[in-house]
């Protein structure tokens, strides 16, 4: 059985780095993508209660017009707005959330509405997942204001924020971040403050943590990836880094980790491909698309013809369309798709196999999951201890100037 040890830190930065986000609707993307992109958030704000305990189960949910409040039970809010309002029937299913506990906010908001779709499709549940992650946030502030700091997201369009503190683990000081990226009106996704990109509040925050400078841990989400799944039988987690950009010593010790707990891992260093016009390329072609169909249905006459064609294009709104939106293209090409700052990262996350996702169509972390990332992050700690000079170097040398926060 691993066993580790974990305490409140009194430095004010750690010697290395773990962070973790929800992209609140992000649940959909091009290919048939699919996942819970609140998996690093969970993992996070777990390894902090075990530290700083704190009961998010959730109290209450109140609805005021098109808001929605969480409270948790140690006095946690938090809220978020859907665009187009919130009916009496949508306020009785999102009760069914109150009593569970808001760190698994994709599995409750499942439970209350059945489904969640990012881009606008379904806002009265993203607006929940939003409001649920919120709430996780401030019940560590409420009930610890002197051990954690916080900062809003403060990009144009989002209303997110992120939430820090310094950890002991097993004697060895980390500086740990959770992140949530929301969209304002329960849209979903803007991810230009995801994985360790330092923008907005979250900058504030990172640099008191060092974690600008810092070998990182980005723990992300538990997806179905049907290029990579589709033949497993049963979910495995998934280091990802690539070689040549990102920080392989981060992405060994996890490796090395996972081998130390006997936990199934997959291990793949030529992800995050960088210099590439990819997700620039893709949003013209999802572009054409939508275009093909808007002149298809001008010309329509008949209803089972026009039927047809809106339904394509809500699928590729609802599904397609979330592996465009979620980050802008020109940041893209330098820090790929799970936001890795050049030099200074590896990936955590979890493989949903085909068997689950034929099952349960979009996946949900549970804390079993949670578990199996910690079992993992925990025991590639003296890994990466042992090898944190080489950790360092690589954020030295391969370090990149990044874009101002325009976006």
């Amino acid at each position: 059985m691993h066993t580790y040890s974990i305490s409140r830190s009194s430095e004010d930065k750690g010697c290395f780095g773990i962070m973790g986000h929800a992209g609140a609707g992000h649940v959909h993307s091009h290919s048939g993508f699919i996942q819970d992109d609140t998996a690093g958030f969970a993992v996070v704000v777990t390894l902090m209660a075990q530290a700083y305990p704190v009961n998010t189960a959730i109290k209450s949910i109140v609805v005021e017009g098109d808001w929605v409040t969480v409270t948790t039970e140690d006095g946690g809010t938090g809220k978020a707005q859907a665009r187009r309002g919130i009916s009496p029937y949508e306020t009785e299913l999102a009760q069914r959330a109150v009593g569970g506990d808001a760190i698994f906010s994709q599995k409750l908001t499942l439970e209350s509405f059945g489904r969640i779709y990012g881009q606008g499709v379904t806002e009265v549940p993203v607006a929940l997942q939003t409001a649920m992650c919120h709430a996780v946030l401030n019940t560590f502030l409420v009930q610890y204001p002197e051990n954690f700091l916080y900062e809003d997201e403060r990009l144009a369009g989002t209303c997110g924020g992120c939430l820090g503190t310094v950890l002991t683990i097993d004697g060895h000081h980390a500086s740990v971040m959770a992140t949530l990226n929301a969209t304002t009106g329960g849209m979903g996704p803007i991810e230009d403050a995801e994985g360790n990109l330092a923008y907005g509040g979250k900058r504030v925050v990172m640099q008191r943590l060092g974690l600008d400078l810092l070998p990182t841990i980005i723990l992300e989400s538990k997806a179905y990836v049907p290029s990579v799944c589709s033949e497993l039988s049963a979910d495995v987690l998934w280091v990802r880094y690539n070689e040549e950009a990102d920080n392989p010593a981060v992405g060994k010790a996890l490796c090395c980790g996972a081998h130390d707990v006997s936990v199934v891992t997959m291990c793949s260093n030529t992800a995050y491909p960088r210099g590439t016009t990819e997700l620039a390329s893709m949003t013209h072609r999802l572009g054409e698309r939508i275009e093909k169909l808007g002149i298809a249905l001008s010309a329509a006459q008949t209803s089972v013809e026009k039927v047809s064609l809106i339904g394509e294009l809500a699928e590729l709104v609802s599904q397609d369309a979330g592996g465009v939106t979620f980050m802008s293209s020109d940041l893209n090409s330098i820090v790929g798709g799970g936001g890795l700052q050049p030099g200074m990262a590896a990936v955590l996350s979890m493989a949903v196999s085909g068997v689950n996702i034929r099952r349960w169509h979009i996946p949900a972390v549970s804390p079993m999951d949670v578990k199996q990332y910690l079992r993992v992050v925990t025991a590639s700690i003296t890994h990466l201890v042992a090898n944190i000079d080489e950790a360092a170097r690589y954020v030295r040398e391969r370090q990149v100037a990044m874009p101002p926060d325009t976006f």
